[in-house]
Formats: C-alpha cells, sequence, structure tokens
C-alpha cells in the first residue's frame, strides 16, 4: 500500500497571476480573495487539501513586485519566508502576458531556492502566445534546457479559472513531496486568523463595487468580532485611506458606496459565521498607514 505523502507547497509569482484562484479552484471553496486588481493578497493564506494520497498545505503569498512603500516591502518577505521553508514551489506565471522586469525578479529568488520548482503556465485557456518566454526565462538562468533540469524544474500548462490540467498538476504536486504524517484534521481547509479573513471580505467588496475608483492606499482593519447572542455576530471594521478625497470616494454620494460594500460582505460573513452579522463599518483617515509598522501587524503583514 502506497504510503501517503504530506509538505507544504508555497504558491509564488507576481502579482496578478491567478494564485488565489487557483487556490479555491483546488479546495473547491473560496479562502483567498480574488480581484483582477494586482497586490489584492497581502498575507500568507494557508489553504489545505487533504485526500487519499495525503496532505498538500498551499501557502498562498502576496504577489512579488517593486515595493513602493513599507508595505509592499514586507509583502516581498512574506513571500520569500515562505517560498524558503516550503517543501515545493509553485511558480505561477500568466501565460497570456509578456515576462517583464517583475517576472525575472521572481526568477532571481527562487533559482536559490533548494526545494524543487513547478512552473504552472496559467491562462493557458488564453492561448498561451508567451510560454515560451517563461521557459526560455528559467533555462537561460539555470544554464541547462528543462529536459536536463527535469527532477527539479517541471512545466505544466494550465488553466486555474477553467480547471485545465489541474489533477495532472496535482499528481505532480504529491509526487514531489515527502511520505508523512497528515499535519491537519482532515475538515481544516484553512488555518487564516477569523480577523483576517473577515478583513479580506470586506477588501473583495470594496473591489467588486469601486473597481477602477478604488484607491490603492486602501486598507481594512477589523477591531471587533463578538458573539452578541447565537443568532447574532457583530463585527466592527476600520476601512483605512490616507487622505480625505479618497474617504470621499470610499463612502461616495448618500453613502452609496458604503452601504453596497456592507450589503455585499455581510451577506457573505453570514455563510462563513452560519448566523446573522451585523457589520459596522467606518472608514477613516490615517495618512501613511502603509509605512505604519504597528497597523501593519494588526493586519498580519508584519507577524
Amino acid at each position: 500500500m502506497n504510503k501517503k505523502r504530506c509538505g507544504v507547497v508555497a504558491i509564488v509569482g507576481r502579482t496578478n497571476t491567478g494564485k488565489s484562484t487557483l487556490l479555491n479552484y483546488i479546495l473547491g471553496k473560496k479562502v483567498a480573495i480574488v480581484s483582477n486588481i494586482p497586490q489584492t493578497t497581502r498575507n500568507i493564506i494557508r489553504g489545505i487539501l487533504t485526500e487519499k494520497r495525503g496532505q498538500i498545505i498551499f501557502v498562498d503569498t502576496p504577489g512579488i513586485h517593486k515595493p513602493k512603500h513599507r508595505l509592499g516591502k514586507y509583502m516581498n518577505i512574506l513571500a520569500e519566508e515562505q517560498a524558503r521553508g516550503a517543501d515545493l514551489i509553485m511558480h505561477l506565471v500568466d501565460s497570456s502576458e509578456r515576462t517583464g522586469e517583475e517576472e525575472g525578479l521572481v526568477v532571481n529568488y527562487l533559482n536559490h531556492a533548494k526545494a524543487p520548482i513547478v512552473i504552472a503556465l496559467n491562462k493557458i485557456d488564453l492561448g498561451g502566445k508567451f510560454v515560451p518566454e517563461y521557459l526560455k526565462l528559467w533555462e537561460e538562468k539555470r544554464g541547462k534546457t528543462l529536459q536536463e533540469l527535469e527532477d527539479t524544474l517541471i512545466a505544466i500548462p494550465i488553466s486555474a479559472l477553467k480547471g485545465t490540467n489541474i489533477e495532472k498538476l496535482l499528481d505532480i504536486l504529491f509526487s514531489h513531496l515527502p511520505e508523512g504524517p497528515e499535519l491537519y484534521p482532515q475538515e481544516v481547509i484553512s488555518d487564516f486568523p477569523e480577523r483576517l479573513a473577515c478583513a479580506d471580505i470586506i477588501r473583495e467588496k470594496l473591489f467588486e463595487c469601486m473597481r477602477e475608483e478604488l484607491p490603492y492606499s486602501i486598507g481594512v482593519l477589523v477591531d471587533e468580532i463578538t458573539e452578541r447572542s447565537k443568532k447574532l455576530t457583530y463585527i466592527r471594521a476600520d476601512i483605512l485611506v490616507e487622505r480625505d478625497s479618497q474617504k470621499a470616494i470610499v463612502i461616495g454620494a448618500q453613502g452609496k458606496v458604503m452601504k453596497n460594500v456592507g450589503s455585499l460582505a455581510r451577506k457573505e460573513l453570514e455563510g462563513v459565521f452560519g448566523r446573522k452579522v451585523y457589520l459596522e463599518l467606518n472608514v477613516k483617515v490615517k495618512p501613511g498607514w502603509r509605512q505604519d509598522t504597528e497597523i501593519l501587524r494588526q493586519m498580519g503583514i508584519i507577524l
């Protein structure tokens, strides 16, 4: 009888390559915020897949990018630290876009990793026009062909949105993980802290309601989660912006944006908690909050 395998797989890549979409597809449930806006994921989110072959602990990391502030710097550090401690690294790329400077940053870092690397060429449903560029980037970095590197570097085209080749991807991941017992109970699919999960849901609804009007300097800090009764959970959260003009945009005319965000977030939170939710949202101006170490710690960015 085959022994079970268990290990940590770090999903690493630049921003907006589909890391959260892939994690949610594999687990069959949303555990990570999904948006077309870059740098959506700001925390380390663990999703746990348990099946007959064993258990994979996926780590969805923030997108690696050129940082412009302390928040961006710590997001890169989080991603790099998680990759360093993983049993296997999945380098997720957007095969519908050219490699670019930031992809070079990702490859430069991952080239020093000791763990095997699986290059998941995502968005193949869009044609995979730039697949050769990504393969060439790695071959030039390693100075060998993929065939010569097959033990430590494996490439596979996938579509996280359509589910193309996801089962083949899982086959590859399990085959490269060490044998060992499961680390989490079978019913657990994520160990993401409750407050950070609530903040992510609120942020996602902000993305949905505001789209191109959304300020990049927006953040959500959940201050309180209290069970008021067996049927009601009270949640209070602050939406942080850096300027008064941004506050007006987030609130919207006659408070319309906030009403929509609150309604959508409350509905999803009620599904998470399995009871009624009273959600209180406050928009606060905090100049330079992305440079504030204490706020970043409260948000789970700095551990």
